[in-house]
């Protein structure tokens, strides 16, 4: 049959060329799991950030394996077409001297779909999971939480954003401390008449003053005037992020 069927023949040649690049893998497994030593805190456990965070641990192997597996899904799209090409126009087309043509045709067409090569399917099951058992080993419990392929493949992005973020954020806090000078701190104690903006001490009285951010720099403030205040260290240290003019 192969060697009438001019569309078999070429099927065989193409799987050839794409076997090994769309090759099945196996379903991508991790367990994390962590034990807690309160019922209270089993209960606030939040498993997404647990689950996150193992992932950034193992980040290097999860991503390697995760884009093995998109690879290969992709050249499937490419043998898929390249396929197509052969069947649409070829299936049907040659004939055998001994069928006749519908069963030759029947035939081939058996064939060619047995020998087509799989979807590379990506699956996986990753799981983490926290547990807790009282003192007395009375009681147990355990809460899980399960990622497919596509939560591992999405989980794993959006846990490197949040890290690039938090990083940026660190990076831009970082820079707005680094903006208050010697200099800046004279010019808000003079505008301020070198008294603090909640008492109304001044150095005179005692106070040791600061020059503070009205909104933190943690809460993203900024090292400006309008955002600088005088505070004697006893305010400071009471302060709730209130300006009192």
């Amino acid at each position: 049959m192969d060697s009438e069927s001019i569309a078999l023949k070429k099927l065989g040649e193409l799987n050839e060329g794409f076997r090994a690049s769309v090759a099945r893998r196996p379903t991508l497994k991790r367990s994390f799991t962590i034990s807690v030593n309160s019922k209270s805190r089993f209960v606030r456990f939040d498993l997404p950030k647990f689950m996150s965070g193992s992932i950034l641990e193992n980040e290097f192997w999860i991503a390697s394996e995760v884009e093995l597996r998109l690879t290969a899904t992709k050249q499937f799209v490419a043998y898929r077409l390249d396929r197509e090409a052969i069947e649409y126009p070829l299936l049907g087309s040659s004939s055998h001297p001994k069928l006749r043509q519908d069963r030759f045709v029947a035939v081939e067409r058996r064939l060619f779909d047995r020998r087509k090569l799989k979807e590379p399917i990506p699956k996986a099951r990753i799981t983490s999971a926290v547990k807790y058992t009282s003192p007395k080993g009375k009681n147990s419990y355990s809460r899980s939480l399960v990622w497919n392929f596509d939560q591992l493949r999405h989980g794993l992005l959006d846990a490197q954003a949040v890290r690039a973020s938090q990083s940026t954020a660190q990076a831009l806090r970082k820079r707005e401390r680094s903006l208050m000078t010697d200099r800046l701190r004279m010019t808000i104690l003079r505008r301020d008449g070198s008294r603090c903006k909640m008492c109304g001490a001044s150095a005179a009285d005692g106070a040791t003053l600061h020059i503070d951010h009205i909104i933190p720099v943690s809460l993203d403030g900024r090292t400006v005037a309008e955002n600088l205040q005088t505070l004697c260290a006893a305010c400071n240290m009471g302060k709730s992020n209130t300006f009192i003019g």
